[in-house]
């Protein structure tokens, strides 16, 4: 069996709060999928050690327990969990410029994200997609990554242990568990690696149909606004893609 680090060990004076263990990138999938067969009642999950990354997910303490994460992302489907959290943090924003005397021009109401006719996009000719990745981003590197042990046999509360979210644009991490666990549903859709501004799943049953490819397009336009340049071509890259990959700034 592969050696762990015990929960708490400290890594690049980071204390990380899961067992885990330590190798390069180059080897982190073979790693991966070995911890898969050897703790069946856990999760693992790769993270990358670049930049500040261990700092930003693990030396923050969490507002809100993994429990009560989940419990929260059971409330609606993720769609309408993130509108609310947009709107709410809109508001508290506008109630803040009014009390400090804003100019009127930032004073405005919130709207939600317009929606789109899936048909027209369809029908469209599409371009080729960009590079699409078939691996994961840290399998070329010669640099350790942790693969952490997740607490869960389901791989989509993985997001509710680890605490993402919730800075700039990045939804709140129960806006995460959601989409996780209405992805896993879908696609087969699971959290495979994180860093700190970086989330990559795998896809086992990759989207087919130009339908569905448009509609998860402005699905993931909404969720993550960085990745998506177009819906039409973000759709062409979801059809038959193994890996979905999110980045916010």
């Amino acid at each position: 069996m592969t050696p762990l680090f015990s929960a708490g060990t400290t890594f690049k004076d980071v204390r990380i709060p899961f067992p885990h263990v330590r190798v390069a990138g180059l080897v982190a999938r073979s790693t991966f999928e070995d911890l898969q067969r050897q703790h069946s009642t856990a999760t693992p999950v790769i993270v990358g050690v670049d930049g500040n990354s261990l700092c930003l997910l693990f030396d923050e303490p969490p507002t809100l327990s993994p429990k009560e994460v989940i419990e929260r992302s059971l409330q609606c489907d993720g769609w309408c969990l993130q509108l609310g959290y947009e709107r709410e943090l809109h508001d508290k924003q506008q109630l803040r410029l009014k009390e400090l005397n804003a100019p009127e021009a930032l004073i405005h109401n919130w709207r939600p994200p317009e929606s789109i006719d899936i048909l027209e996009i369809v029908n469209q000719t599409w371009s080729e997609p960009p590079h699409r990745p078939t691996d994961l981003s840290c399998t070329a590197s010669i640099e350790n990554v942790l693969i952490v042990l997740i607490p869960t046999v389901r791989p989509w509360e993985a997001a509710a242990y680890l605490h993402f979210g919730g800075w700039n644009a990045c939804p709140a991490p129960w806006v995460h568990v959601a989409y996780a666990r209405e992805w896993s549903v879908r696609f087969g859709a699971r959290l495979v690696a994180l860093t700190h501004d970086v989330l990559e799943f795998e896809v086992a049953r990759p989207i087919t149909s130009r339908e569905d490819a448009v509609a998860m397009a402005a699905v993931h336009a909404h969720y993550c606004s960085d990745t998506v340049s177009s819906i039409a071509q973000h759709a062409a890259y979801l059809l038959d893609a193994p890996l979905w990959r999110f980045w916010w700034d």
